[in-house]
């Protein structure tokens, strides 16, 4: 098991979380977010880069990894969705739909993190 991608997609994982609690300062939890989106799709194309995992859409993978790859499929509009959403909020716009959107996108983000780990084992065990 690969644990430098575990360590990095966690360390990003809380990254975001921690910005969370910063909502009550925008100006800061708009860069600290920003910055955290930017180290996701780093993270993103340094897999792909050092794994090429597009290249191996089509061969065969276990379980894990299929659901993994659907989650991070469903993460992609996230983004910037959250930046719209949040620039919205910034400008005085209810904060309802983005705090909704954010609440979800924890729950997939943290999802893609265990199935990250649980695709490396099963693979690892393989």
């Amino acid at each position: 098991m690969n644990y430098l991608f575990i360590f990095l997609n966690g360390s990003v994982f809380f990254w975001l979380l921690a910005g969370w609690p910063l909502h009550r300062r925008p100006a800061l939890h708009m860069m600290w977010m920003t910055l955290g989106f930017a180290l996701d799709v780093a993270l993103l194309l340094f897999i792909e880069i050092d794994r090429k995992a597009t290249g191996q859409l089509f061969a065969p993978m276990g379980p894990w990894l299929v659901v993994h790859i659907l989650i991070a499929i469903v993460l992609v509009p996230w983004y910037p969705l959250l930046l719209y959403s949040g620039g919205k909020v910034s400008a005085g716009k209810p904060k309802t739909f983005h705090k909704r959107m954010a609440l979800t996108f924890f729950a997939l983000r943290f999802a893609l993190w265990i199935t990250a780990i649980l695709a490396m084992a099963d693979k690892a065990a393989n």
